[in-house]
């Protein structure tokens, strides 16, 4: 039987929060009424387009007990090198104005420079395209900074960048405006012919529009341009929000003209996972279709396409029994899908004990000719760990769960990529309390085993020294909901996250939150 979010419509201040509780202790997907009343940790799928406005969590004032623990993986003699951090905005910051044309600004951050954060990363050759909620622009509507596709570009191999804004998103990005007053769920990917494509939500926090909106570059993402796969009118968005967008280019197609969305379709009682299709560069996109008809309370879903154009998507639903990872596969261009669930998911507590942001259990999805690898974050029951697992036939089957984050503390916020056997991930890792470092991993044979993981940050991040948000009730609740890697074709790994240090861009000394990157090397 199918479970349904709560019917509760879209509330003028833009909050659509479902409680829906998180799968209980055990081998199997426990029932959800026993999760809750055992004291596992509770998931919310709600928008996760509003950050900073309308989603900070409260403090997890007790830890929940009761979670799902996997076993370590194998571990390989594999070695990873961390490369040097790099900060891809750098001088391209802003600092953020108290006072505009005399008007005092509704920012929770006077004087300290403008937040980056939900970062996004692809790579063709050895040029990288990296993306994420970029709040440089100043917005009038709102008398506030608010966030735009961001985007950096390097042409060599990471160690320098430039940024610039995605054109025809936000009003507020005067040299090619939009029109909306905010973007965010940024996702970069790289296709054939040298393309990269860009997918956001774009969004009104006034008047309820919303959409999703599709950016594409086919000079190595010197250039843009923008074009929408749906827009929601206010009035429909009352009922309706597009959010948590996903993006895949088609590698069977050369002029690299064919590409694939998926999001979350929050409408009336549902949050389905529906997608769409482009066949002539993002022009035209096909109408948004259901991903699956059976699971249709769920969030968090990451689209890839393999080498033949088979399109393989994975997302968190609620089922009867509890949440797990869905996996969906289509062999005929996205026009049906086949649709399973592949793991049990033990959500983190949002926040986690201790901590004051937001924080999430989605699954994502790296493909690497016919083998498929799945991670995401899991509660063991004491501590959030990276939970991953793949498969070597096209997802027909799945290994066993294993974590391969290491022993200590929390990891959170896991991405993975893979390219020719070599698979790294990266994730939060976080040992108490508001700060976090970034640690890595790799696999050199497809998965099978995994190197000890590795301290990619140099400086520790501390929360309650970065932005705040939520203005007038400012709080350090947001970092994103998500970062990023991905493997250049050199064989390199490149991660990128929301860092929280000071640096010699940044006024006073005082720390904000930067998109960082820093590579990962495997050998042996």
């Amino acid at each position: 039987m199918r479970r349904r979010l709560p019917g509760r419509a879209l509330a003028p201040a833009l909050l659509l929060v479902a409680a829906l509780p998180a799968a209980g202790g055990g081998a199997v997907l426990a029932s959800a009424s026993a999760a809750a009343a055992s004291g596992s940790p509770h998931s919310h799928f709600a928008l996760s387009g509003l950050p900073a406005q309308s989603r900070g969590p409260r403090v997890a004032l007790s830890p929940p007990t009761r979670g799902v623990a996997y076993a370590g993986p194998a571990r390989s003699a594999a070695n990873v090198t961390a490369g040097t951090n790099v900060d891809v905005v750098g001088s391209n910051d802003v600092v953020q104005q108290a006072t505009i044309n005399g008007t005092s600004v509704f920012t929770c951050n006077p004087g300290k420079g403008a937040a980056q954060n939900e970062t996004t990363i692809a790579a063709s050759g050895s040029t990288l395209v990296a993306g994420a909620n970029d709040y440089r622009l100043y917005e009038p509507s709102e008398n506030r900074y608010d966030a735009s596709g961001g985007f950096y570009r390097s042409s060599d191999g990471g160690r320098t960048w430039s940024a610039g804004f995605l054109p025809g998103l936000v009003r507020a990005d005067t040299a090619a405006p939009g029109p909306y007053e905010s973007a965010g769920d940024p996702a970069v990917v790289s296709g054939p012919n040298g393309t990269f494509w860009y997918a956001n939500i774009a969004f009104d926090r006034t008047d309820l529009a919303n959409s999703i909106a599709v950016s594409r570059s086919t000079d190595g993402g010197q250039t843009w341009s923008t074009h929408y796969v749906v827009q929601t009118s206010a009035t429909a968005g009352k009922r309706i929000f597009n959010d948590k967008d996903w993006i895949a280019a088609d590698p069977s197609d050369p002029a690299g003209n064919t590409a694939y969305v998926t999001w979350t379709l929050f409408k009336n009682r549902s949050s389905a996972i529906v997608i769409s299709k482009t066949t002539d560069g993002g022009l035209t996109w096909s109408g948004p279709k259901k991903v699956s008809d059976l699971f249709t309370t769920d969030q968090g879903s990451t689209v890839v396409v393999g080498p033949d154009g088979t399109v393989y998507v994975t997302f968190e639903t609620l089922t009867a029994t509890g949440s797990a990872v869905a996996f969906a596969v289509s062999h005929n261009g996205g026009l049906t899908f086949t649709t399973r669930l592949i793991a049990p998911i033990s959500d983190i507590p949002s926040p986690l004990p201790g901590a004051t942001f937001r924080d999430d259990s989605f699954p994502t999805l790296a493909v690497d000719g016919s083998t498929l690898h799945v991670v995401w974050s899991n509660w063991n029951g004491s501590n959030a760990r990276v939970a991953y697992v793949r498969s070597t036939d096209g997802g027909a089957t799945w290994t066993s769960p294993v974590t391969i984050g290491g022993s200590t503390g929390d990891q959170f916020f896991p991405w993975i990529a893979a390219r020719n056997g070599v698979v790294y991930a990266s994730w939060f890792n976080r040992a108490n309390g508001d700060t976090y470092s970034i640690a890595g991993a790799a696999s050199t044979d497809g998965g099978a085993a995994w190197s000890a993981p590795v301290t990619l940050s140099r400086v520790t991040s501390n929360v309650q020294a970065g932005n705040e948000f939520s203005f007038p009730n400012c709080a350090f609740n947001f970092i994103g909901d998500y970062s990023g890697i991905t493997v250049d074709s050199n064989g390199v790994g490149h991660s990128l996250w929301t860092d929280i240090r000071a640096n010699r861009f940044d006024p006073r000394g005082q720390a904000d939150q930067d998109a960082f990157t820093a590579t990962l090397t495997a050998s042996g």
